[in-house]
């Protein structure tokens, strides 16, 4: 009965898991978009210091299918960092080509091997002789007759 209820457990955890993984690859597939169709890029959503959702200046509109951005910061220009110098790197040197080893020589065939010698019959076992029968066994002598039981006394 335990075995039971522990493979039921077990397909329930599994049958869970398969669903949140579902959802999961679901969700990733999914894009932000604005009211006018444009997706909003991911890194959009998050800031330095926090979400820009958290912000008190955005005002979200939700419904049962749909969130809407009714009001939000304009968004300043973004500033692009310079970035560094690309270091030239040394080229990797060429793997060694390593040789193709001889094929296995094949095997030579094992001799054949002689057959087995034929086995004589087994020589065949005499009668065992007939048991005599066991002679008679006299009857028993006949026993005494037992004497009279004297009558039991009175009880109170």
């Amino acid at each position: 009965m335990k075995k039971k209820w522990i493979a039921y457990g077990v397909t329930g955890a599994v049958g869970l898991g398969l669903v949140a993984g579902g959802a999961s690859a679901m969700a990733a597939q999914m894009d932000l978009r604005t009211t006018d169709g444009a997706v909003v890029p991911g890194g959009a959503l998050t800031g330095k210091n926090g979400s820009l959702l958290e912000s008190p200046s955005v005002t979200l509109s939700v419904t049962d299918t749909s969130v809407t951005v009714v009001s939000a910061p304009t968004p300043r220009s973004a500033v692009t960092p310079q970035t560094a110098p690309t270091v030239q790197t040394a080229p990797t040197p060429r793997s060694v080509v390593t040789p193709q080893t001889a094929p296995t020589p094949q095997t030579a065939p094992s001799p054949a091997t002689s057959p087995s010698p034929v086995t004589p019959p087994s020589p065949v076992t005499p009668a065992s002789p007939v048991t005599p029968a066991s002679p008679a066994t006299p009857a028993s002598p006949v026993s005494p007759a037992s004497p009279v039981s004297v009558a039991s006394a009175p009880s109170n």
